[in-house]
């Protein structure tokens, strides 16, 4: 063949030899649609046979055993993050493993630039026994067995690299980054219940607000991370629903009533080793605790005792002396059962009883919570300032998983308390970003759009505001407020707003609405909104607000565009 010269082709149709160097080439030949037609419809009934049980026999494939699925093997897994007392310079880590007590261990070190090829400088890596091998009996006829290591004399906020294994099995190398000794900058995540469709529809939440979170310290869980106790099998699809991500990231998590079954599982002591720090009564430990971490004081309490005053009383005084002593700017607690329930039929008057008033009282700042398989998010009454501004305690109920429950916001609204968003049929998940002058919190669904959010601030005098996330619709009409909406002539009126940036500038108009005058207003002054968003500013009506006319105070920000309530002037 020449150099250059394609080859001939024999059509299969006519046996005529046809040079590939034509210029009519046979694919560019005819209706090019039809020959896509064909090739899409032979395409279609191949694909079509191959999924016909004819293809693979009339049995259906078996499900493949739980057993199995989960059965643990020398190599670890399972790993999980949970913090001490200490967590700027120490930290926990537990796993599964088939291992013994005598070889359960951990290497760490600081955070390298690269493994594998490049191996460690001499002295780097440090290796630690485990504290604790504990075995746990399963219903899949085989146990599962959990080693926590505890490492110690960290550095704070310094990124380390760790592995835990029995010195031949090893996990992947792992990091995680240590609380810095005060308070700074950082974010964690807070979830309701999982418990229903783990294997299925918790992944996609807990794999999305890791997405929109990656850099996040801690993850809150309120309970009921499972349906069943003891079930190896749901424990295991929690485990992977969370993936990695547990290995580098803190869990804080509390025993929701799913967690119980003729006692406290007994999984949950040999999975979550936390801080030994609660009242001290044996049925408590380590469902109730505390963890300071960089400015923000975490309290978990167990609400499944409720009908056993004296554990309740137990918690009810350790849980006063924690608040009324907190060197912590901020504080968070978290338990199961909600102090005002979202769904129907469900209260818990012992709890908002025992636990309500100390929040108020000591400021809390948010109380994250579940059972319900609804969302809500409010404070109480009394501390409502404007439309979208409370300056109280924030709580919420919230879930993660598939099982849902219809809203009913009546135990918030008959017992006090303002319901600002509610939502039935969603799956969410919450991030909350915490700075030293605020915290901000978001809902968001499992495909991660927006459901709600509000901003906390607080000021140096610990006085505090719930900012309602701004909306078209919280951002104008009629948002302010007045001293008094019936004024004589150059009489002096006070008008007060919330919901501002700190130190936004604020222009101050009276705009005439006698028969519809006056569009723009007279200007009678400017300022500047406090550190916790809130405007007050007092003026004598000017010579144009005359006898008989009417007027409303607008209030433009670059934010907000806002009016009060309809003044009449009088004499």
């Amino acid at each position: 063949m020449a150099a250059g010269q394609q080859p001939a082709a024999q059509s299969t149709r006519t046996g005529k030899v046809i040079s590939l160097s034509d210029t009519k080439r046979p694919w560019l030949m005819g209706s090019r649609r039809a020959r896509l037609t064909a090739a899409g419809a032979a395409a279609l009934l191949v694909g079509g046979f191959a999924m016909t049980p004819m293809a693979f026999g009339d049995a259906a494939p078996g499900k493949y055993p739980a057993a199995e699925i989960h059965r643990p093997s020398p190599v670890p897994d399972r790993i999980m993050l949970t913090p001490t007392t200490t967590p700027a310079t120490s930290q926990r880590v537990t796993w599964r493993a088939e291992a013994s007590a005598a070889w359960a261990q951990a290497e760490i070190l600081e955070a390298p630039a690269a493994l594998g090829e490049v191996a460690p400088a001499a002295g780097a890596v440090t290796s630690v026994r485990a504290l604790s091998t504990t075995p746990v009996n399963t219903s899949l006829g085989y146990a599962s067995t959990y080693h926590t290591v505890e490492f110690t004399g960290l550095k704070p906020n310094t990124r380390y690299t760790y592995r835990v294994g029995d010195g031949t099995n090893w996990s992947a190398w792992t990091d995680f980054t240590t609380a810095a000794a005060d308070l700074q900058p950082f974010s964690f995540i807070y979830y309701g219940d999982a418990q229903n469709y783990i294997d299925s529809a918790v992944p996609r939440v807990f794999r999305q607000a890791f997405a929109d979170r990656p850099e996040a310290r801690l993850i809150v869980n309120a309970g009921d991370l499972i349906d069943s106790a003891n079930s190896e099998e749901q424990w295991g699809q929690w485990y992977q629903a969370g993936g990695f991500i547990d290995s580098q990231i803190n869990n804080i998590s509390v025993p929701g009533n799913h967690e119980y079954s003729g006692g406290l599982s007994t999984f949950w002591r040999p999975q979550f080793p936390y801080p030994d720090n609660g009242p001290g009564n044996p049925e408590l430990k380590q469902t109730v605790y505390t963890v300071d971490y960089q400015g923000v004081r975490f309290i978990g309490l167990d609400t499944n005792v409720q009908g056993n005053a004296t554990l309740m009383a137990a918690q009810t005084a350790w849980l006063e002396g924690l608040l009324k002593n907190n060197p912590n700017r901020w504080t968070v607690v978290t338990f199961h059962h909600p102090v005002y329930s979202t769904a129907a039929g469900r209260n818990n008057p012992v709890v908002r009883a025992q636990w309500g008033p100390l929040f108020e009282k000591y400021g809390v700042d948010l109380v994250l919570q579940g059972h319900d398989h609804t969302y809500g998010r409010g404070s109480v009454s009394s501390s409502r300032r404007s439309l979208t501004v409370h300056d109280s305690t924030v709580y919420a109920v919230s879930v993660s998983g598939g099982k849902m429950y219809e809203v009913d916001g009546s135990v918030w609204t008959g017992n006090g308390a303002d319901i600002m968003s509610k939502a039935q049929d969603k799956q969410l998940y919450q991030l909350i970003d915490v700075s030293g002058d605020a915290i901000r919190y978001e809902a968001r669904y499992a495909n991660g759009q927006l459901h709600d959010g509000v901003t906390i601030r607080k000021n140096a005098a610990g006085e505090r505001t719930v900012n309602e996330l701004r909306t078209p619709e919280n951002t104008t009409g009629e948002q302010a407020t007045v001293d008094r909406t019936v004024v004589e002539t150059r009489g002096r009126v006070t008008v007060s707003a919330y919901g501002y940036d700190p130190g936004e500038k604020v222009t101050v108009r009276l705009r005439d609405t006698t028969d519809g005058a006056g569009e723009d207003g007279v200007l009678v002054g400017y300022r500047k909104a406090d550190e916790l968003g809130r405007l007050e500013y007092t003026f004598a009506l000017p010579p144009s607000a005359k006898k008989n006319s009417t007027h409303v105070v607008r209030l433009e920000s670059r934010t907000q565009q806002i009016t009060s309530p309809v003044i009449t002037v009088t004499k």
